[in-house]
């Protein structure tokens, strides 16, 4: 039994795998699920049923992989207590360079492409992003509230926390446009400029 649960994860991430690169190269609609089946391996249609009930509950799989790794490799620093509240927002900001730079421009963390794509055409997949995005934000959130006594007075912890994703999805998808991968460390300078104008004086940064 141990073996069919370890076999059966195994084939939904080489599914998920197969998935990703195929919609990274030429995007979710013009994947179709027999491309998925043939890079995966699969038997046929019916084995890919077996593990998504559709292209789309495929994508969102995708999806979750992205952000699960951003946050794995991005956000766990947003919760280490042992770092200086405002250090730990510069640190996100370094970390989703080093993202991009793994990533590679075509897709770029957390989402790219594939989320622009989806949003566009799939309710439910515009919900997903929503709730990540809120996830995302929420933490960012939370740890300016920790920095509340360095922040000066008026600074708006829910807008300054949308701002500065904001600020890095839009230099993500600008590298991507261009295809400047050195153009997210310059915006990421930038914007670690910025947060540092929303610091008391005297107060760490």
């Amino acid at each position: 039994m141990r073996l069919n649960v370890f076999a059966m994860s195994e084939t939904r991430t080489r599914i998920i795998d197969a998935a990703a690169g195929l919609m990274a190269e030429q995007g979710f609609n013009r994947t179709s699920i027999d491309d998925v089946i043939a890079h995966a391996a699969l038997s046929g249609k019916s084995h890919f049923y077996h593990y998504f009930r559709s292209k789309e509950q495929l994508g969102l799989a995708v999806l979750d992989r992205q952000f699960g790794r951003f946050e794995e490799q991005g956000l766990s620093i947003l919760r280490d207590a042992s770092i200086d509240p405002l250090e730990r927002i510069h640190r996100l900001i370094d970390a989703v360079c080093f993202l991009q730079e793994e990533f590679g421009i075509r897709s770029g963390p957390p989402f790219g492409d594939l989320a622009l794509e989806m949003a566009e055409e799939h309710s439910g997949a515009r919900a997903h992003l929503a709730l990540a995005f809120k996830r995302w934000a929420s933490q960012i959130q939370t740890l300016l509230f920790e920095a509340g006594p360095s922040l000066q007075e008026g600074v708006d912890a829910a807008h300054l926390s949308r701002f500065i994703i904001a600020t890095l999805e839009g230099a993500l998808m600008l590298s991507k446009v261009t295809g400047d991968a050195e153009m997210v460390r310059e915006v990421a300078t930038d914007l670690k400029r910025f947060v540092s104008t929303r610091v008391r004086a005297g107060a760490s940064a």
